[in-house]
């Protein structure tokens, strides 16, 4: 029985990026797919420690998000405007699109999202800015609701909340080729060409065609409501003449707090191909309304606070503190009972390895840290979709010459009075006095509060090792931080 072969999509051109290529990393996820990401840096930045991938801790990235059927390079002239000032860009291939394989687990936006959070866990980086086009728009909108405390701002192209946000016309449209490239997947044949010598697709390339038009029929299903827990800058983008309804636009603006719309005027919806000069300078006016910038300062020393050693009669009152820091963790993901692991902090104290800040006034534990040789962070290989992905980069030095910070926390009650960088002033003149070259220290990738102070006290980030904690609410790679001293 013969079968008719499905419509051929032939995309309009576009110019790729032509900004500095620092690194190509292939994610791994946990259901076998590899997202590919692509990281594009200011002319003269290396993949070298410090600047991992390319990537200066300094000036968080943007994030950029393709639409369906598309690969990264449709963002290539924003991306060379990003990347003009001063700012890398992560460029991702969605999965089952461009570079990146499919996996086995069901396909939806969610799991796209989370795939894009896995990428920027791989990299190393906690904090960024998105921009999002059409089904990459629908991933910023799930990424700034759902991963709010790591993105600064989100430009999103194009977006919808449901497939009624389509005028009914074109989801009928998209049914239908769905369907006939899941029947061309099953009856078809190598080599056919339509009536205009394009190139039919592949029984394998029209299963997936097949797949990726279907999510566009079924999803997403976002509920409006669900957008209000969004905080960041907002700016969202359609066409005058967009595919996406403007009804469905402007209530994507209403349901999110304080953000903007814009309206490109006479354009349809393929906004980074037809005018990539309005995105670029959207986004970068979006950027700006939360420009966070992690520039090395000095120590910042904290009033009221003393910080000494501390022995074995204060373990209850760090036990407490470790319990108070458990109860609201920030993005930490320290749960109690899990970490710290039940006796950890109380061997460190009576190892004689632990330094806590105190209030001058009350005595009262406002943080700790402990110092000691023990600067093994593993190798990379624990068990995890991410086994494998490298150990640490930094130079191998004698274990006497290495210095390690343990069980670093501070009070939630006591944040904004410096103490941490107090803590790490104190702990650095213990490494001094161990015979310490240099300290040594890992961090979550998820934990924005430690790793933004790691970057502005001088420390030289290295790539990230898989080392996941189980039972951690977290991603399973960790940041490495080195200081000379």
């Amino acid at each position: 029985m013969s079968v008719t072969p499905p419509p051929v999509h032939v995309p309009s051109p576009y110019d790729k990026p032509r900004s500095n290529l620092t690194a190509r990393v292939d994610v791994p996820t946990e259901d076998g797919a590899s997202i590919a990401a692509f990281v594009y840096a200011p002319h003269g930045a290396r993949d070298v420690p410090g600047t991992p991938f390319g990537i200066d801790p300094a000036i968080p990235p943007v994030l950029m998000l393709h639409g369906n059927g598309e690969e990264h390079g449709i963002f290539g002239p924003v991306i060379d405007a990003v990347v003009a000032t001063g700012r890398p860009v992560v460029a991702v291939d969605s999965r089952s699109q461009g570079e990146s394989t499919r996996g086995t687990a069901s396909l939806s936006y969610e799991l796209m999202a989370a795939d894009a959070r896995e990428v920027m866990a791989r990299l190393g980086v906690w904090e960024c800015h998105v921009l999002g086009f059409s089904d990459g728009g629908i991933l910023g909108l799930l990424l700034a609701r759902d991963w709010g405390a790591h993105v600064l701002t989100l430009t999103a192209l194009g977006a919808n909340l449901s497939p009624a946000g389509l005028p009914a016309e074109d989801t009928r449209w998209m049914a239908e080729a769905a369907a006939a490239n899941a029947s061309w997947a099953e009856k078809g044949w190598e080599g056919e060409h339509d009536h205009e010598g394009n190139a039919v697709p592949s029984p394998a390339e029209a299963a997936r065609i097949a797949e990726l038009l279907a999510l566009m029929v079924d999803q997403p299903q976002i509920d409006p409501a669900s957008l209000a827990a969004i905080t960041c800058p907002v700016t969202v983008m359609a066409g005058e003449i967009d595919v996406v309804l403007y009804e469905e636009t402007h209530r994507i603006v209403k349901a999110i707090p304080g953000a903007e719309e814009y309206i490109v005027p006479g354009a349809e919806h393929t906004l980074p191909k037809i005018c990539p000069d309005v995105v670029s300078d959207v986004l970068l006016q979006t950027i700006a309304r939360n420009d966070v910038r992690r520039p090395v300062r000095g120590p910042l020393p904290a009033d009221g606070v003393i910080v000494v050693p501390v022995d074995d009669s204060w373990e209850d009152e760090l036990e407490e503190l470790y319990r108070r820091v458990d109860a609201e963790p920030g993005t930490s993901g320290w749960v109690e009972g899990i970490w710290p692991t039940e006796g950890l902090a109380r061997e460190l104290v009576r190892a004689g390895k632990t330094l806590a800040a105190l209030d001058c006034a009350t005595s009262e534990i406002l943080g700790a840290v402990s110092v000691d040789y023990d600067a093994d962070m593993g190798d990379g290989w624990e068990p995890g979709h991410g086994r494998g992905t490298g150990g640490p980069d930094w130079e191998p030095l004698p274990e006497q010459a290495v210095a390690c910070y343990h069980l670093f926390a501070v009070d939630p009650a006591a944040r904004g009075r410096h103490v941490a960088s107090t803590l790490l002033q104190a702990a650095q003149e213990r490494a001094r006095d161990l015979g310490a070259e240099v300290v040594r220290i890992n961090t979550n990738v998820a934990n924005v509060e430690a790793n933004n102070l790691y970057a502005r006290e001088g420390f030289t980030r290295h790539k990230p090792i898989w080392l996941p904690y189980p039972g951690l609410p977290l991603p399973g790679y960790t940041n490495l931080w080195e200081k000379r001293i």
